[in-house]
């Protein structure tokens, strides 16, 4: 089985490229890239310039075939968010994930951009929220990727790597092997 990148709206082929690697690193799994489906135009809250999370992830689960994919990671650039909170970088629930790579661009917090540190966000996001697809729950460690991110700073500063705890679990699901040996060690904070 594999995971698929599906592009949610306009999104850059190469930004959806730079997460193939990574992300196969880590799972252990197939990493595709498959069509793209448009932003649902009911999830737009023009007040906000935003768009409800739960909507596209909701409308991303109607528009792909699970038969030949294990999990599907929705790309967007749109701006995501959820009731009661300002932004999210992402959600997931059973099998499908979405991130926004909008808040991830330095250019967003009025920076020069830097490709390096945003392709680094947009792994440690995918990671996450694909995480949540195979049963990790937030995780109290600041350093652990599965660590709740509510800045940026946040995202930064845990990095892509699962605490031992985590990688325990991931491998209790069958994720062993590189999905262990990712960052190079095991995080505790």
């Amino acid at each position: 089985m594999n995971i698929v990148l599906v592009p949610i709206g306009a999104v850059d082929p190469a930004e959806l490229r730079m997460l193939v690697n990574p992300l196969r690193a880590v799972f252990s799994r197939d990493v595709v890239i498959g069509e793209g489906v448009p932003l649902p135009k009911a999830a737009r809250n023009d007040p906000r310039s935003q768009h409800d999370a739960e909507m596209v992830l909701e409308s991303l689960a109607l528009s792909v075939e699970m038969e030949r994919h294990d999990r599907v990671l929705g790309v967007t650039n749109a701006d995501l968010y959820l009731p009661g909170m300002n932004f999210v970088f992402g959600i997931a629930r059973e099998r499908w994930a979405i991130i926004s790579l909008h808040r991830l661009r330095e250019s967003f917090y009025g920076l020069p951009d830097d490709p390096d540190l945003f392709r680094r966000r947009a792994v440690v996001e995918a990671v996450h929220e694909l995480g949540h697809t195979f049963g990790l729950a937030h995780c109290k460690r600041s350093r652990c990727v599965m660590f709740f991110s509510n800045t940026v700073a946040e995202t930064d500063r845990k990095g892509p790597e699962f605490c031992m705890r985590c990688r325990l679990h991931l491998a209790s699901e069958g994720l062993g092997g590189r999905a262990l040996a990712w960052g190079g060690g095991p995080v505790e904070s």
